[in-house]
């Protein structure tokens, strides 16, 4: 049971950890920035991840689902599931915007320019797509603890500096509530595609729980830590990747942080971009390298809108579009009593 828990535990980490997560915007946009009350937020945040991860694996669990559509239908129908499965589609395409926008954001921390970070996306990307995606699971298995053992060095070190709250932040007027709320239900769209997919392999609930509790446990720790850096410093802001603002003045450190963001957004950009390539082919039959040289070419110059930005429109909105999911998951236990 404790092995098959980890693995679940890590797995929802790895979907919640994506590149938004790790360059500290996400936790910017949706905590930091309300001030000291984010901590509560967190704790939010946190208890409605539990209880949606343990949710989501018990439906897979007992209906033994293949995909996340599976769930959708029992918990809205298949009508509803449809609309819903759309939806999905335009998540993933923004979602690749996002990241085209992390990567341009990237390459202007170092000076250059980027238009340079988007080229330097999407030429790999389209050869990879063009010729077949092998070895993405592994890749991402491999940046998963490099990302994590990064942001807990880097916030840990950060905090031994002992300073102080910075005095000013921008919506420390608002309740920090709905946030988490929405950063929950942002979340819930990649945690269903990805758990929905093993329940056959959980053998007890028991596994369910543990995982569950190791996984929020996990992400709770590193938020926190991020969290907590992020409140230390006076304009965070102003920074595209607020994780910069944290991370020690050495070239070489800096580098290498910088090589493992790039890295993480490549890889969600590559399993978004080939999610929606895998739908549109299912209606259409062209081929991947034509379909993909469109929606790089589509995706590209829309990044340009900047990466903060879309952050800021982007994930606040879909956390928004999806509470009507979370609430479905979140009540569906209830409805069985």
């Amino acid at each position: 049971m404790i092995k098959n828990g980890i693995k679940i535990g890590l797995t929802i980490m790895g979907t919640t950890i994506g590149a938004g997560f790790a360059s500290g915007r996400e936790i910017w946009e949706f905590f930091t920035s309300y001030g000291l009350q984010s901590l509560v937020g967190l704790m939010i945040t946190l208890l409605l991840l539990l209880l949606s991860s343990m949710v989501i694996l018990w439906l897979s669990w007992r209906f033994e689902t293949e995909n996340y559509y599976d769930i959708l239908v029992l918990l809205m129908g298949t009508h509803l599931a449809k609309i819903f499965d759309w939806f999905i589609f335009l998540y993933l395409f923004s979602g690749s915007i996002v990241m085209f926008a992390g990567s341009g954001a990237i390459f202007e921390q170092w000076g250059n320019s980027m238009v340079l970070g988007v080229l330097l996306l999407a030429i790999p990307l389209w050869i990879v797509l063009a010729r077949g995606v092998r070895g993405l699971i592994s890749l991402n298995s491999v940046l998963m603890p490099i990302k994590m053992l990064m942001m807990i060095y880097v916030g840990t070190l950060f905090l031994m500096n002992d300073q102080e709250v910075a005095s000013h932040f921008i919506r420390e007027h608002l309740k920090v509530w709905p946030s988490a709320i929405t950063y929950v239900a942002f979340n819930v769209i990649s945690l269903l595609g990805v758990l929905s997919t093993i329940g056959k392999k959980i053998r007890s609930r028991g596994e369910i729980i543990f995982g569950s509790v190791v996984g929020t446990f996990g992400l709770g720790l590193i938020a926190f830590l991020m969290n907590l850096s992020l409140l230390r410093v006076p304009n965070v802001d102003h920074y595209e990747i607020p994780l910069f603002s944290i991370i020690p003045n050495q070239p070489i450190f800096r580098v290498f942080v910088s090589i493992i963001l790039w890295l993480a957004i490549y890889t969600t950009a590559l399993s978004n971009v080939h999610g929606i390539i895998f739908r549109v082919q299912k209606k259409f039959p062209f081929s991947t390298g034509k379909l993909s040289f469109v929606f790089l070419t589509l995706i590209a110059p829309i990044s340009f809108v900047g990466f903060s930005n879309l952050i800021q429109f982007l994930y606040p909105l879909y956390g928004v579009l999806n509470l009507y999911v979370l609430s479905l998951i979140i009540l569906y236990p209830f409805q069985q009593l």
